[in-house]
Formats: structure tokens, C-alpha cells, sequence
């Protein structure tokens, strides 16, 4: 443990010394996690973002003013990342009602299609073909939203496990689905 006080270590750290920053990160990352956590009680998001506080901090340290509380330093780099994770949810969710509404009105004007009748018919026979497992995931991921943190956790999986999976799937859905179009299954 190191016993130095903030400014002193701070000032070894922005001297070159790496190590010196371990120290504050243990002694202000509980703070700052219980910070971010009051501001967005989202429990992926907070790790997230405290970790990208602490990162900020330590490219950044040389900007760090000498006699001032490192600590207010660190919730003002954290406030500023939950202000922007929050402003990108705000576009993400706009964008998503805005191209929602868009498909609605396409739909509601549009003539049926009836090659995408047969894409649809091609990709419910190969979701019928995918194992109960697999359902599962798809299920997860594109009927509950959830992230692939969410799933490796509900799973008790790793969240590699979880991706590689996800992608594995989806190839073979596509490779299922495009067979099924150009007619080489029934």
C-alpha cells in the first residue's frame, strides 16, 4: 500500500513513474465506480465507464493541476463519460424510433414482395432446423435484447463463448437461408 498522499504520487507518475498510478487507482476507483453507479445504475456500463475514467486520467495526468483534489479531477472525467455514453444512448434510441417508424410507413405503402415471402419461408425452415441451444441464444440476443455480457452471465458462459457462437449461427443461418433461395434445398 502506498502511504504517499495524492499529489506526491500524481507528481511521480507524470515524472514517468507507471507503477505510482496502481496506487490511485486503488485508493479512488471505489468512489468513482459508487459515482458513476448513483448516475447511470446500468452494471455493465459502470465498470465500463470507471475503467475509461481511469484510463482518461492516466493519458491525461499531465493536465492534472498540482494543489487540486484528484479525487473532484476524477468525478468531473467520470461525469463527463456518463454525459456521453448518456447523449449516445439518446441518438441510438432516436435512430431507432426514426428508421421503426421509417419500415412502418415503407411496409404500410408497399405492394407485397414476393421474393421476400420467400426469404422469410426460407429463413423459418432453417430456424426450425437450428438446435434448441442455439434457439436459445437467438432468443437472447434478438428477441430480449440483451448484450453479450448479459448472455455469457444468464448463460454462465464466457462472453467470447457467447460471440464466437452467435457468429457461428448466423453463418449458418445465412449459408441455410441463401441455399434454400437459389433452390438446392427444399
Amino acid at each position: 500500500m502506498d502511504n504517499r498522499d495524492d499529489a506526491t504520487v500524481v507528481a511521480a507518475v507524470q515524472q514517468g513513474d507507471v507503477e505510482a498510478f496502481a496506487s490511485l487507482l486503488d485508493r479512488h476507483l471505489p468512489a468513482i465506480h459508487a459515482f458513476i453507479a448513483l448516475k447511470l445504475p446500468v452494471p455493465h456500463l459502470v465498470d465500463e465507464l470507471a475503467h475509461e475514467t481511469f484510463v482518461f486520467a492516466y493519458r491525461n495526468i499531465h493536465q492534472f493541476t498540482a494543489g487540486t483534489s484528484l479525487r473532484t479531477w476524477l468525478r468531473a472525467i467520470a461525469a463527463n463519460k456518463v454525459r456521453a455514453e448518456v447523449e449516445r444512448y439518446c441518438r441510438e434510441q432516436s435512430n431507432r424510433l426514426g428508421y421503426a417508424e421509417h419500415r412502418l410507413i415503407e411496409l404500410a405503402t408497399a405492394q407485397p414482395d414476393e421474393d421476400a415471402e420467400h426469404e422469410i419461408e426460407a429463413m423459418r425452415k432453417c430456424l426450425e432446423q437450428v438446435p434448441h441451444h442455439a434457439r436459445e441464444l437467438l432468443t437472447l440476443k434478438y428477441h430480449d435484447d440483451l448484450s453479450a455480457d448479459e448472455m455469457a452471465q444468464r448463460l454462465s458462459r464466457s462472453v467470447p463463448w457467447v460471440r464466437t457462437t452467435l457468429f457461428r449461427i448466423r453463418e449458418q443461418l445465412r449459408a441455410c437461408i441463401e441455399a434454400r433461395l437459389a433452390g438446392d434445398q427444399p
